[in-house]
């Protein structure tokens, strides 16, 4: 309801509309329904952009005014492609024309979901979703925007909870070295990961390392999707806000924990010191913290920007 029809849609409708026609000619029982997408994150930025315009936001609307002021968008400016479908003379039977939004197709969605799940044919869990933190909305896969721009990546080290261990060598080591780009994400890591053929590491495979300013320890994992020739060939798991750490961490059984409330601050799984803190303001603070604790910073063109297509606020991964 927000966009507008194309060359392409045009096409497609001649051949949707010639089709019908021809089997209504030959007396089939021939209908066309016609209908519109919500398109729902495009339309609350447009709400949202006009409200701006008046000095107000959302939230000093309340859900309910939001709301209305959402249907009376889609009122007056959202039938676009109708008009336009109207104008090319599509054949459709106007009267049974449909919004995704209209309560009884909202209710008919509701019963199908419930009688799947009581059938036992989908179930109800967590999931990973691309988050944004300005929307307060998961987006979509098709909505998310990726670029890889110059950043920097944060090694740090990870103390063995029972003191040196002794590497491939026989040399003693303090803890396992890993390299991040998102080093506030380590509050919410549920284990360390090596490949299970590394040699650097696969005899310490089972062992625990001191979680750097958190009071808990974590195991070390094997697991062949970690890449031995990347950074130190160790790479921490967490799975409540990484794709690929998401996958791992199932396979594995790991805590999913979750460090980040809707508008990306620390919740209440971080370190007291953290809670509250912005994003961005925690991974100072956490680098800042951990260069106490043999950590450092180097460059890198591997840093991967995720943005909502839509709103261009940076996305926040989440359970």
């Amino acid at each position: 309801m927000t966009g507008t029809l194309h060359m392409g849609h045009a096409f497609q409708h001649t051949i949707m509309d010639a089709l019908t026609r021809y089997h209504r000619m030959r007396g089939d029982n021939t209908l066309w329904v016609p209908g519109t997408d919500h398109a729902g994150i495009a339309t609350q930025i447009v709400v949202e952009r006009q409200l701006q315009d008046a000095g107000l936001s959302r939230h000093d609307l309340g859900r309910k005014n939001f709301v209305a002021q959402v249907w009376d968008w889609k009122n007056t400016s959202g039938a676009t492609i109708t008009r336009q479908m109207r104008r090319m003379g599509d054949s459709v039977s106007w009267p049974h024309e449909y919004f995704t939004m209209d309560a009884k197709l909202s209710q008919v969605v509701t019963e199908t979901f419930v009688t799947l799940y009581n059938e036992g044919l989908i179930y109800r869990g967590k999931r990973l979703v691309n988050w944004d933190p300005v929307l307060k909305s998961a987006v979509s896969d098709l909505e998310v925007e990726s670029e890889e721009r110059d950043g920097f990546m944060w090694h740090i080290l990870y103390p063995f909870s029972d003191g040196p261990q002794p590497d491939a060598n026989g040399q003693a080591m303090r803890g396992m070295h890993i390299a991040t780009t998102r080093p506030e994400t380590m509050l919410a890591d549920g284990a360390l990961a090596v490949h299970p053929e590394d040699e650097r590491y696969k005899h310490l495979v089972g062992k625990f390392v001191d979680l750097p300013l958190c009071d808990r320890k974590i195991p070390i994992i094997a697991d062949d999707f970690v890449d031995r020739a990347f950074g130190s060939g160790c790479v921490k798991i967490t799975g409540a806000h990484d794709f690929n750490d998401y996958a791992c961490a199932q396979r594995h059984g790991l805590p999913m924990i979750t460090i980040f409330t809707l508008d990306a601050k620390i919740n209440d799984n971080g370190p007291v010191a953290y809670r509250g803190l912005d994003r961005y303001d925690a991974r100072k603070r956490c680098c800042a913290t951990s260069r106490h604790r043999a950590s450092s910073k180097r460059p890198c063109r591997t840093s991967t920007w995720c943005r909502c297509a839509c709103a261009r606020a940076r996305l926040s991964s989440r359970c």
